[in-house]
């Protein structure tokens, strides 16, 4: 169980909030299928959020990477060698569903993606037929579930993630076929049908944007909070309502939608701000622990600069070796793994040349600080904010914005209240 461990450990730290959402698992084999938008992250997501230890199919040039493989090794990776990479000889491909087939006989379960590379497109890449072939070729019944993987943030340390499951995609009748390309194709197709709905993806990259657009705009809690099932659920609930819009109706609605996007930046609001009574009862209640809060973030903060040098240098890692905004997070959570125990142990050597080896442990338990109260330094960052809505809740902007949101509510019923 060392990569549900290891998973769990690096997701409780890289995220601040991760959640499954969907039916179990089956019993029995499964083959797991998730769209790709977040390098190795995704992996990292989804193996701390299943409830049971996957296999992975990794492309083979992943193990030329020194420092991943031990992370390869303890997700127990398939290596497969792709078409794009050179070498995918019809041996070496069949040696990798032979791994695969060896997994599911024994009950097990595999994860993969069948988009075959991970990327920032509006749309899901074409399916690779692999999963298809797979499941067909399979020496016992396996249930192929489609799984979405949905982040506010792809690219930011401490945001949040969801794991959203759908039902087995229904492929009993293409069995007797083997690998046939008409039931390859056949269900190679299912299998994007099922996955599309749980993830943010639209051929339209247009009316993806204005869908997501809305759902933020709508967003009930911070970012890094926000219920990423409910966001998803609108985003899918808008699509259809979008492509019936005629172009003035579709003009007119992004005009609204920008113009509050560009009212809340200028005044440094989050939607769930703007509107919000803030009734004496609540600020009340809220006051005793915002104050401690902020207090103990006052005492952790100087602390926290201590560290913070080895965290923009992997944001400037991340920005300086990728363009592209898939393995911007990977890049950091990569070069954070070196950076920081690097970091703390030259503080270590430091310190203890400075004032006595004695004092060589307080740089690693400065750290532990840190990140044990890395909550509370992100619910007093909120506190702050809250208490700048409370200072803008009176502004002249404020019934035109409420306005807009109650349109685009009544013009999108599926919204919900």
């Amino acid at each position: 169980m060392a990569g549900s461990r290891t998973a769990g450990f690096l997701g409780r730290v890289w995220f601040r909030a991760l959640r499954r959402e969907g039916p179990t698992l089956p019993e029995g084999p499964c083959l797991i299928l998730l769209n790709h938008g977040n390098g190795l992250l995704d992996p990292l997501a989804a193996s701390a959020l299943l409830d049971r230890r996957a296999g992975w199919l990794a492309k083979a040039t992943l193990w030329k990477i020194a420092p991943l493989r031990p992370f390869l090794k303890a997700f127990r990776a398939i290596p497969v060698t792709r078409p794009k990479d050179g070498g995918a000889t019809a041996e070496a491909i069949q040696e990798s569903f032979r791994k695969v087939h060896e997994v599911l006989a024994r009950g097990g379960s595999v994860a993969m993606f069948p988009e075959g590379v991970s990327h920032t497109g509006a749309d899901l890449a074409p399916l690779k037929t692999g999963a298809a072939r797979i499941a067909l070729s399979s020496p016992v019944p396996v249930a192929i579930v489609p799984a979405g993987l949905v982040y506010g943030d792809r690219t930011t340390f401490r945001h949040s993630v969801l794991l959203r499951l759908g039902p087995p995609v229904l492929h009993a009748d293409l069995v007797a076929q083997g690998v046939a390309p008409a039931a390859v194709a056949e269900l190679t197709e299912r299998i994007r049908t099922a996955l599309k709905p749980l993830t943010l993806h639209d051929a339209d990259v247009r009316r993806l944007v204005l869908a997501q657009d809305v759902a933020w705009l709508l967003a009930e809690a911070p970012g890094s909070r926000v219920d990423l099932e409910a966001l998803r659920a609108r985003v899918q609930g808008l699509l259809a309502h979008l492509a019936s819009l005629s172009e003035p109706e579709l003009h007119a609605l992004e005009a609204r939608v920008h113009g509050a996007q560009a009212w809340l930046q200028s005044k440094g609001l989050r939607p769930d701000q703007v509107g919000h009574p803030y009734p004496w009862t609540e600020v009340s209640r809220w006051l005793p622990g915002a104050a401690l809060r902020l207090g103990v973030a006052l005492l952790l903060f100087p602390v926290g600069l201590l560290f913070w040098p080895p965290y923009r240098l992997a944001g400037w890692v991340a920005g300086r070796f990728t363009h592209e905004g898939d393995q911007v997070a990977t890049l950091k959570l990569l070069a954070g793994l070196l950076l920081y125990p690097l970091w703390t142990l030259t503080l270590s050597v430091l310190a203890g040349l400075r004032w006595g080896w004695g004092f060589a442990l307080v740089p690693s338990i400065a750290l532990l600080a840190v990140g044990l109260g890395q909550p509370i330094l992100e619910r007093a960052a909120e506190d702050l904010q809250a208490i700048r809505g409370f200072l803008r809740r009176r502004d002249p902007a404020v019934p035109e914005l409420l306005e807009a949101r109650r349109q685009l509510r009544s013009a999108f019923p599926e919204l919900g209240s």
